[in-house]
Formats: structure tokens, sequence, C-alpha cells
């Protein structure tokens, strides 16, 4: 069967070969542990039980996670997924994160069919999905928190390879809004919404108060956005110069800004020390080995 699980429809037969996301059709994780860095509201005791897909239909130069993105991991069964996400609920779990798995929506979708956890659960996606490709989540997923990377096609092209982001991930969180309905928030902690990220880029200031403009037209006054400071060069980043660096206060101060001037209500922020790589998760390539792929 020709791929077209995400907006490249790149129609690999992945049963036998990789697709544009560097993996094939069978689940393939680098990590499922509680992962303690995620906004406060959608992990009010700060334990979310992450799930980190391998593969990624993106595959942005300066991915943090740049050895996952690029394939490594281990295979995982729906039975497996399904007993993973029950182990994380046993450890503890605010919510049950599936992140960057949208290559793999049919098996994800089956396995909460299968079994439906009692904490939220939540799509941590690139932003970079289809509509039809979201369908099957519908009525799965409590949270959707997507990336919306850019505004600029031109800074889509050169660090994602994917010109037709903007308009793309227009029509994605829409469909995710639609799913997901109105926000509910109970006791400080995010039952059902979407809550919006996006990174700012060294040098990208103007790409970010783009994807605010935008932003600003889509999201109701009860949905979060996070706005992230936390960029290290990392993976191809050193390839590209005007990327090859942290982030200045002063243009991340510049986002905030122009936030607070458009009236979000619901705006999260990060302190200059989150830009550390103590904050990136290690990985396994293969399961149990409890080797860190980070490079």
């Amino acid at each position: 069967m020709k791929c077209t699980l995400c907006p490249r429809a790149c129609g690999a037969d992945r049963a036998s070969q990789l697709g544009y996301c560097r993996v094939g059709e069978r689940m393939k994780i680098g990590r499922a542990e509680l992962h303690f860095w995620e906004e406060p509201v959608i992990a009010p005791h700060g334990k979310s039980g992450a799930i980190f897909f391998a593969g990624c239909s993106l595959g942005c130069v300066y991915c943090q996670n740049f050895s996952l993105s690029r394939g490594e991991g281990y295979e995982i069964s729906q039975e497996e997924l399904v007993e993973t996400m029950k182990r994380l609920e046993g450890e503890g779990a605010d919510n049950i994160e599936f992140v960057t798995g949208s290559h793999y929506i049919p098996g994800i979708a089956a396995a909460l069919r299968e079994y439906r956890p009692s904490v939220p659960t939540v799509f941590n996606c690139g932003g970079y999905e289809g509509v039809e490709q979201l369908k099957p989540l519908d009525g799965l997923i409590d949270i959707y928190m997507p990336d919306f990377k850019y505004s600029d096609s031109a800074a889509a092209t050169r660090y994602s390879n994917a010109p037709d982001y903007p308009a793309v991930a227009v029509k994605a969180l829409k469909e995710m809004k639609r799913q997901v309905g109105a926000t509910l928030v109970e006791n400080g902690a995010m039952k059902r919404g979407v809550l919006v990220r996006h990174l700012v880029l060294p040098g990208g200031v103007r790409n970010s108060l783009g994807v605010l403009d935008i932003l600003k037209n889509i999201l109701d006054g009860d949905d979060h956005l996070s706005l992230m400071s936390q960029y290290v060069p990392f993976g191809d980043a050193h390839g590209f110069p005007e990327i090859d660096r942290k982030l200045k206060p002063v243009e991340y101060k510049a986002v905030v800004a122009r936030a607070e001037r458009l009236n979000f209500r619901r705006v999260l922020v990060q302190d200059a020390d989150s830009a550390d790589e103590s904050f990136i998760p290690e990985f396994e390539s293969e399961k149990g080995s409890g080797g860190n792929t980070r490079r």
C-alpha cells in the first residue's frame, strides 16, 4: 500500500521500504517513560507519560531529538503499546503523550480503541498533518499539542523541506480544534483542548511574529499558547550559520511582547535557562538497551 500518512504522500510501500519519514510500517519508539519538563497545564504533577516515536515527516535540520527523528529506535507492537500506556498510568503519569507519532496514526488509533487510558491522551506533533490523516484520532485524543513552526515558507523550505508548511498547519490546527472542542481545565489541569507550541528560532523573529498573527485568527481565548526559548543548535544546525547559536534574550522578548499586544489570554513562557541539552531525553536504539542515541 502506497503511504499517504502525511502531507508529503511519498507513496512508499512501507511494508518493504522506508518512507520519507525514514521508517517502515511497524511502529518504532525510542523512549517510553515519565517525562518531567512538559507544560504544567498538561502535567500538573510534572509527570507526562511520554512515548517518543521514531521517524518524522518533517526532519527539521535543528531537531532536538535528531537521531530519533531520523529513524533510530526499536519496534513495538500494538499490544506492547497498550501495555506501555498501562505501565505509565501505573507509574502516576498525568497523561499519556504520543510524541511525533503522526506517521503511525493507524496503529496509535487502534491501540486507543483497544484501551482508553483514565488520564488525558495528548498528541504532541509537528503541526504538519493532513486533515484526512488526523480523522482516525477523532474521539480518541483529548489534547492536541501541535507545533506551529513557520509562517515563512522560505524558512519552512530551508529548515524542514516543507514549503507548504504554513498552509498545512493552519488546516491541521482547525481540524484539531474541531475534534476536541472547547478547552476544559479543572483545578489547573487541562482535560481537553489545544495547546499550540512555537519555538522561536535564532534570527527568526519575523517568522515568529507572523506565526502569532496567524494564530490570533484561529485560537480562541481559552486555547493555550506556549512560546519556547529552548532552542539549542542540534542535529544538522551547524551547517546553517544563521541558526548555529542559541536564541538571544532580546529576540525572545520581542515575540513575547507581540503576544501580549495581541491579547493572547493563556500564554506560557520559558526562562532563559531552558536552552540546555540536559532537558533533552535520552533514547534507546534497542529495547532495554539504555543506550543514548543523542548526537
